[in-house]
Formats: structure tokens, C-alpha cells, sequence
């Protein structure tokens, strides 16, 4: 199992580190990891993280449990550690948590940590360790997935992984016309959703760079993301037509006809619930220019036949993102 900030744990066994954390922000893969801290009141303080799954990243897992030291925690003084109570129950893998805990001494160190429990009693690994003192917020993490396409007149669009900080207030986006830099930031505001159109490159550029940091709503601003993007590259078009058969049975399997012109490229079919959840990612690898057609035999990452519902098929190819919908029935 794994937890992006903090605690995860599986039906299998357990894996890799735990959820990460964060004081206001925790991240959790196979195991917790936290995003980091922010206080709450002088003597509180939240801590955020991603619900791993109990298959993975798949499913919901049975119990967290944190505890918090004076000194830094790691595996061999875990149990030595303090319990904090009142800790939710685990969401289905993919759902923002957090809790807050009180009573703390302001000025004074804690740490924190957690791990998660599947159904058969396997524990994850310890989460990252997450350390507060009262001082305020970290700056959240680097954006992730930091991407960009050429466009038509040597214009690009940048795209990103949304950052999961609950207090990002937007983006800087830096360029460079050289890979060691300088870089100059292009927005003169932040930019407040993943995406970004560059559409003043001077004339005659081969190449460029972009780096791409997050900035909390404390003027806290992250480590980048970087990309670069080759302007004398042909751009690629994308497209994908509605699956067959819609509705579509269980035990079915759908078909998406694709096309792409250009010089093709990297692709993938995902997969996303009703809720916003993807459930299921499947890798088309490298395809050349024409057409194809896609397919997702109605499981999940996991294998298992998905729930009757509506959902939503996404083509994601470079910084492309189409989805058509579809209905799963009995």
C-alpha cells in the first residue's frame, strides 16, 4: 500500500515507506508520509495526508495510528512514542485526511509519524517524519508532473499536477532560454490553476526551460518542477472518440477508437470514477501517427470489476487531456 504523506497499508503485504506528513498537510503512499504542518491555534496543529489503499493504492485500509515524540521517531522507538487519539477512519485511496491535534505546549518540538493497517493485520512501513514547532507553515512541496507541449507560433502551455497543500494559493512559472538559467518569472500574479499558456517566447528560440513552484497562502514558496520544451519539434494532435459499447455490461470489454497526427508519442488511458477518482490507468506506450484503438476490460488497478456508475475515460498524452464519458451496468 502506499500513502503520499504519511500511512498506507495492503490485503497484501506492506510496502515501502509510509504516508507522508505534514503539519497542515500529510501525504501518505504505501506507507504514511507527510506534506508538512501549519499550525492552528497556539497550541494545535493540523496534519494532512492521501488515504492510501488496502490493495495498494486501491481500496480503503482499516486504521491509522500516529504517535508523536519530543525527539525524532523512527521504527525502533515507535512504541515509545505517544499515541494521538481521535484519528479518522481511512477513505477510499486518493482522499485528502486530516486531523488536529491540541493541547500542545507552544514554542516546544514534537514529531510526528504514522502507519496503516490493512483488514489482515499487515502494518505499512513509517511514514516520513514530520516535525512542528509552533513557528508556522512550511513551504509546500515542488509541483509535480511539470509538463509542456508546443503549440501553433511557437507558443507552449505548460501543464501540472495540482499541489494537494490545502493552503497553495496559486503558482509562479519561471523561464529560461538557457539550461543553467537565469530564470525570469512570467506571471505578474499567481497563477491559480495548473496550467499555463507561454505565449511571448522571443523569436527564433530553439529551446526552453520552465521551472514551476507553489506558493502557500503565507507567501511560503515550494522548491521547483521543472520541464523544457523543444520548439522544433512538430506538435502532436491528439483525439479520442466515445467507447463502444455505452453502456457497456460487466464482464465487457469497451473500445476507444484514438488518432493522433504529428509525431505521435507517450499515452495513456485513465480511467476516473464518478467522484473524481481514477480506478484504473492503462499504458498505450509510444503510439505513431494514425489511428488505433484503446481498451479497458471494466477492472480496476486491482483486477476487480468496477461498480455500475457513470465514468469518465481520459486520453493524457504530453500535456493533452480528453475524456468521454461512459455508463457501467449489471
Amino acid at each position: 500500500m502506499r500513502m503520499d504523506v504519511g500511512i498506507s497499508g495492503h490485503g497484501r503485504r506492506p510496502q515501502g515507506p509510509g504516508p507522508l506528513l505534514v503539519v497542515c498537510s500529510l501525504l501518505l503512499a504505501l506507507a504514511p508520509t507527510w506534506a508538512r504542518a501549519q499550525s492552528s491555534a497556539p497550541d494545535s496543529v493540523t496534519l494532512l495526508w492521501t488515504a492510501p489503499g488496502d490493495d495498494d493504492q486501491v481500496g480503503t485500509a482499516t486504521a491509522y495510528e500516529m504517535r508523536m515524540s519530543a525527539s525524532a521517531i523512527s521504527s525502533s522507538n515507535w512504541d515509545a512514542a505517544t499515541v494521538v487519539p481521535g484519528m479518522p477512519a481511512p477513505l477510499v485511496a486518493g482522499t485528502h485526511q486530516s486531523t488536529v491535534v491540541r493541547g500542545l505546549t507552544p514554542g516546544a518540538t514534537y514529531y510526528f509519524a504514522i502507519k496503516t493497517v490493512d483488514n489482515a493485520g499487515n502494518w505499512s512501513g513509517l511514514s516520513n517524519v514530520v516535525k512542528w514547532d509552533g513557528s508556522g507553515n512550511g513551504a509546500p512541496s515542488a509541483p509535480r508532473g511539470v509538463r509542456g507541449s508546443k503549440r501553433n507560433n511557437d507558443k507552449v502551455q505548460l501543464v501540472w499536477d495540482p499541489n494537494p497543500e490545502p493552503d497553495v494559493a496559486g503558482y509562479n512559472v519561471y523561464r529560461s532560454l538557457d539550461q543553467g538559467g537565469p530564470y525570469s518569472r512570467l506571471n505578474s500574479s499567481l497563477v491559480t490553476s495548473a496550467q499555463y499558456d507561454d505565449n511571448a517566447i522571443p523569436a527564433g528560440t530553439k529551446k526552453v526551460w520552465y521551472q514551476v513552484t507553489a506558493m502557500d497562502s503565507t507567501s511560503n514558496e515550494s522548491a521547483p518542477g521543472a520541464t523544457s520544451v523543444d520548439l522544433e519539434a512538430q506538435a502532436a494532435t491528439w483525439a479520442i472518440q466515445g467507447g463502444y459499447p455505452n453502456p457497456s455490461p460487466a464482464g465487457s470489454t469497451v473500445r476507444f477508437p484514438l488518432a493522433v497526427s504529428g509525431p505521435g508519442g507517450n499515452a495513456s488511458l485513465e480511467i476516473v470514477n464518478s467522484v473524481g477518482q481514477r480506478v484504473r490507468r492503462v499504458d498505450l506506450g509510444t503510439l505513431p501517427p494514425g489511428s488505433t484503438v484503446a481498451q479497458w476490460d471494466g477492472r480496476n488497478d486491482a483486477g476487480r470489476e468496477v461498480a455500475p456508475g457513470v465514468y469518465t475515460a481520459w486520453l493524457v498524452a504530453n500535456s493533452t487531456r480528453i475524456g468521454v464519458r461512459l455508463a457501467r451496468v449489471p
